[in-house]
């Protein structure tokens, strides 16, 4: 019965976020648009959607584990690593505003450590990058993965429901891999992001009435990345190595264009800006419900060709 991990984690999830939104409403925790020329959003919208997808997945997974049989170190390990990555992105929701305490070299040092934190977790628990299997090259990469997932998805979460689409796609496609290769770690970590993406969307579809925050978009970077992980075991495999890059997808390569486009026009790496896909779709007059839906099928052309790369 996998079939009832995603359906709890998306009653959770859909039905978790309409009680958090009056508290954090009470207790100030909204995006406010004022004074920040990025956002397009003119009100201020609760972003505890992140808090929401954290108890989805875990009661998701956790459902998943007895009825796949996951070891039990396996799941604490991957839900360690998801509450890094979920307490990194709280910081920076309840902190960064304050520029001059935070500076970004202290936002930087935060992500390495939590990154490499999430990376020794991992790899504790075999969820490593086995591609060159060397401890040091393991642990490295599992390094970077991590921190190019936190920050590649949070750069997608600029307008309402892109990011989590994306992660929707993404999910699903390590479903098809779990399900195909009979990775029961893969398949249930996969069923219960997807179950608890979709009910988070139901409240942040256009137009919005909750956003993930950069609590729900670190953990969500971390959950993807894991999965990324897990799925590239084969030593010297190319393809298995590849694949799982290309269902992660579309963030992967829209970040890796930021950071080259601010990096050659020597602007902060850290630095937002309007130069992201969705950003020229909708400078070009493409409404946000159409941007959303040409990311989502460029990120599922991404993920159906890291499936096909990986399988055949």
């Amino acid at each position: 019965m996998p079939w009832l991990i995603p359906l709890t984690a998306f009653l959770v999830s859909v039905g978790l976020i309409p009680l958090l939104k009056p508290w954090a409403i009470r207790h100030g925790l909204c995006d406010d648009p004022r004074g920040d020329e990025l956002k397009i959003h003119r009100d201020p919208v609760p972003y505890v959607g992140g808090i929401a997808l954290l108890f989805a997945v875990v009661l998701g997974s956790l459902l998943g584990a007895t009825i796949e049989t996951i070891p039990m170190e396996t799941l604490l390990g991957v839900w360690g690593a998801l509450a890094l990555g979920f307490g990194l992105g709280v910081w920076d929701d309840l902190s960064w505003t304050n520029t001059d305490t935070y500076r970004p070299s202290v936002k930087f040092v935060a992500q390495v450590t939590v990154s490499a934190l999430v990376a020794v977790l991992l790899y504790a628990v075999g969820i490593r990058i086995e591609t060159l299997p060397m401890v040091i090259v393991m642990l490295a990469l599992g390094t970077f993965y991590a921190f190019g997932g936190i920050n590649a998805l949070n750069m997608q979460d600029g307008i309402d429901g892109l990011a989590g689409g994306l992660s929707a796609i993404s999910a699903l496609g390590f479903v098809v891999l779990g399900s195909q290769t009979g990775d029961a770690v893969g398949l249930v970590l996969g069923l219960a992001v997807l179950g608890a993406v979709l009910g988070f969307l139901v409240h942040n579809a256009p137009p919005a009435s909750v956003f993930m925050g950069d609590g729900g978009s670190h953990f969500l970077g971390v959950a993807l990345v894991s999965l990324a992980i897990l799925f590239t075991s084969e030593p010297y495999d190319p393809a298995r190595f590849v694949g799982p890059i290309l269902v992660l997808g579309l963030p992967v390569f829209d970040a890796a264009f930021a950071v080259g486009r601010r990096a050659y026009g020597r602007k902060p790496l850290f630095e937002g800006d309007r130069g992201h896909l969705y950003d020229r779709l909708l400078d070009r007059g493409w409404s946000i419900r159409a941007t959303v839906g040409i990311c989502c099928l460029i990120q599922a052309g991404f993920a159906a060709a890291g499936v096909a790369l990986y399988l055949l």
